[in-house]
């Protein structure tokens, strides 16, 4: 399997030889395949949800997160498996991080993430002494931290335009890294991720990308139960075509807790005379924890 021959990879790696160029591009081929089929199988895909091989899984499922986005704006052929290939092999230096700062459960201290952030640039030097390697993965590997407006690491780096690669990468890296259950903590539901990802001022992510791939991955699809900042609850009904977070909601439960006998619909995309968004929805909820069937609703 894919997750299979990435860990061959790795292992490749961390003994320090060159990883198997040819290996790699088995994995983007397989992953090519799935990402022109479906969504369907893509979400199926980027579910998997081990944590005992976390790091192979990892790199398989953010390669077919960043395949289905680069594919999403038009890009295929070469240029997309060069993508695919670049997705895969960024986190590869991380076989030069010691496992007790890999897999350490809390916060790292100063020092210990120092030497964290040093995995960068050593992907950067891996990937370039690997032959046959495409010329985009050295620089994803390198530039695959930094945010928007070059805050992020590797620091100092002078002035430079981040590769879309990599900025379709960052943000596969952190949804799937949010989305994994890791040894210490549970993974987040998509929804929560979203509004973690979505936060405007946010300079980790370049906007325009971030919504198309929250609009590929889907955020709130009609049926979703959602809360508001409001406190009140309700069913997505439509899904704004330009803005998906957001959505139109019909509201069951009102700021107070009451049950509505008519539900109130509302379109959380409007502005009010202030010309702010009285609503916005927070986040996804469980169904059952309100006995409400969504569907019934619509």
């Amino acid at each position: 399997t894919a997750v299979t021959s990435a860990e061959t990879i790795w292992q490749q790696a961390k003994a320090g030889d060159s990883p198997d160029p040819g290996m790699a591009r088995q994995i983007i081929d397989s992953l090519a395949n799935i990402v022109n089929q479906d969504r369907t199988s893509l979400i199926a895909l980027t579910a998997l949800k081990k944590y005992d091989n976390y790091t192979f899984t990892h790199m398989v499922k953010v390669a077919a997160l960043s395949m289905a986005q680069a594919r999403a704006l038009g890009i295929d052929g070469p240029l997309l498996r060069e993508f695919g290939f670049a997705a895969l092999m960024h986190d590869i230096g991380k076989v030069q991080t010691p496992l007790e700062i890999l897999n350490k459960p809390g916060k790292l201290e100063g020092e210990e993430f120092l030497v964290m952030k040093r995995h960068v640039v050593d992907g950067a030097h891996i990937l370039r002494r690997t032959p046959e390697m495409p010329a985009l993965a050295p620089i994803v590997a390198f530039e695959h931290h930094l945010k928007q407006d070059l805050s992020g690491y590797p620091e100092h780096i002078g002035h430079r335009d981040l590769n879309l690669c990599t900025m379709i990468v960052s943000i596969a890296d952190v949804f799937d890294a949010l989305r994994s259950n890791r040894p210490y903590r549970e993974g987040l539901a998509s929804a929560r991720i979203q509004a973690i990802m979505g936060k405007q001022d946010d300079p980790a992510f370049n906007r325009v990308l971030l919504r198309r791939f929250v609009t590929l991955v889907g955020l709130f699809p009609v049926g979703t139960l959602v809360s508001l900042n409001t406190n009140e609850v309700g069913v997505v009904s439509a899904e704004h075509p330009e803005d998906p977070f957001r959505p139109q909601v019909k509201i069951l439960v009102d700021a107070r807790g009451e049950r509505l006998e008519t539900p109130l619909l509302v379109n959380t995309w409007e502005r009010d005379s202030r010309g702010e968004h009285p609503r916005a929805v927070v986040e996804a909820i469980d169904p059952d924890s309100l006995d409400v069937d969504p569907l019934s609703v619509l």
